[in-house]
C-alpha cells in the first residue's frame, strides 16, 4: 500500500528506543525547541489536537461576542464558534484560495474578542502569513488564537517570531506522533493562566505511552532537523505537481509560488468526481483523501519517489493519458 494521506494523519512514525516513561518536562522541553517556545511551562499537553482547538476557543469565545476567522479554518472550528455562540466574520479568499489580509482590519470592531487564524490548509497546501496577520491584532490589543494543526511538523514553525497568543498542535500529523496528543502553545503569561484555568478539572494529559512515543517523534526530527525532515516531503509533492499541472484535464489548486507550504496537492479533473479518483487509487493501493471538493495527494517524510511516480501513473490510469513524458 502507498499512503498518501499524510495531511490528516502520518502512518509510519519514528519508533522510541525505549519504552521508560519519558517525563513530561522534557516533551514539552523537546516541543518547545521545535516550536520556537521561549518557555516550556508555556505549552499545555492534550489527548490530540481537536481538544486542544476547544479548549483554546473556550477559554477566549463568550457567547454573543465577535471573532474574525482569517485563513482557511477548518469546519470543526467554525461548528465549535457556533456551538459557543459567537458571531464570526470571515476573511474572504482570492482565487489561489489565500486570505485576503487587507481586508482584516476592516473586520475588526470595538468588541472583536478574538482573531482566529489556520496557520496552514489541508486542503491546498497554502500557508497562511501567520506574522503579518499577529501585526494587525496586535495594533488593536486583540488576542490571536492560530489553528497549527496542520503545519507543526511540516515546516518551521517559530511562534517566538511569528507571535500569536495561543498556537494549537496535533501529534499525529506531520510531527508523526500517536493519535491522542496534541498542545496549546501560549505567548505569555495571561494567555497561560487563560488556557489553564479553562482546563482545570478535565482531563486533558495524554497516557503515559502515547507521550513516551510522542516524545519519539519530536527526538527523531530534532535529531534530523526540521529542514532535513521536511525537505523530502516537499520535493516530492514538487515531482507530484509538475505532472498533474501538465495534464490538460486536471486542475491543481492553491497558490504554488511561495516559499512556505504544505506538502499537499489537491485536483480536480474533468469528468471526474474527488471520490472518483479516491476511489480508483485506493483499487491501485493508494491512499489519498477528499476535501472541499478536491482529490488531495499528501506526501510524508516516509514516502518514496516511486510512489510518487505510481501515483501519477495511476492518474494517467485514471484519466486515459498515455504520455511517458508526463512521468516524474
Amino acid at each position: 500500500m502507498i499512503y498518501l494521506n499524510n495531511a490528516v494523519k502520518t502512518l509510519y512514525k519514528p519508533t522510541a528506543e525505549s519504552l521508560s516513561p519519558v517525563p513530561l518536562e522534557r516533551i514539552r522541553a523537546l516541543a518547545a525547541r521545535l516550536l520556537g517556545v521561549e518557555n516550556p511551562s508555556n505549552i499545555f499537553l492534550t489527548r490530540g489536537g481537536d481538544q486542544a482547538m476547544k479548549t483554546a476557543l473556550q477559554a477566549y469565545v463568550r457567547e454573543g461576542c465577535h471573532i474574525v476567522a482569517v485563513g482557511p479554518e477548518r469546519e470543526d472550528t467554525f461548528e465549535l464558534l457556533k456551538e459557543l455562540g459567537a458571531e464570526v466574520s470571515r476573511v474572504e479568499t482570492d482565487a489561489y484560495l489565500r486570505p485576503k489580509y487587507e481586508e482584516t482590519e476592516k473586520l475588526i470592531r470595538p468588541e472583536t474578542q478574538a482573531v482566529i487564524c489556520a496557520h496552514g490548509c489541508s486542503a491546498t497546501g497554502n500557508v497562511t502569513d501567520l506574522e503579518r496577520v499577529c501585526a494587525i491584532a496586535k495594533k488593536h490589543e486583540i488576542p490571536v488564537i492560530s489553528d497549527g494543526r496542520c503545519t507543526a511538523g511540516a515546516i518551521d514553525v517559530n511562534l517566538e517570531e511569528l507571535g500569536p497568543d495561543v498556537y494549537c498542535f496535533t501529534g499525529e500529523g506531520m510531527l508523526m506522533g500517536p493519535v491522542g496528543v496534541g498542545g496549546i502553545c501560549v505567548r505569555n503569561a495571561k494567555a497561560r493562566e487563560r488556557i489553564a484555568s479553562t482546563a482545570a478539572g478535565e482531563n486533558t494529559e495524554p497516557e503515559q505511552k502515547i507521550l513516551t512515543a510522542f516524545a519519539a517523534s519530536l527526538q527523531f526530527i530534532l535529531d534530523k532537523g526540521i529542514y532535513g525532515v521536511t525537505m523530502l516531503p516537499h520535493r516530492l509533492a514538487k515531482r507530484f505537481f509538475e505532472s498533474a499541472k501538465a495534464m490538460d484535464s486536471v486542475s491543481v489548486w492553491g497558490d504554488f509560488g511561495t516559499k512556505d507550504r504544505l506538502p499537499v496537492v489537491s485536483v480536480t479533473a474533468d469528468g471526474f468526481l474527488p471520490e472518483e479518483i479516491c476511489a480508483h487509487m485506493e483499487k491501485k493501493g493508494i491512499i489519498i483523501g477528499v476535501e472541499r471538493g478536491m482529490a488531495r495527494f499528501s506526501f510524508g517524510y516516509f514516502n518514496t519517489r516511486s510512489e510518487v511516480k505510481e501515483a501519477v501513473l495511476q492518474l494517467m490510469d485514471l484519466l486515459g493519458i498515455d504520455d511517458l513524458y508526463l512521468l516524474p
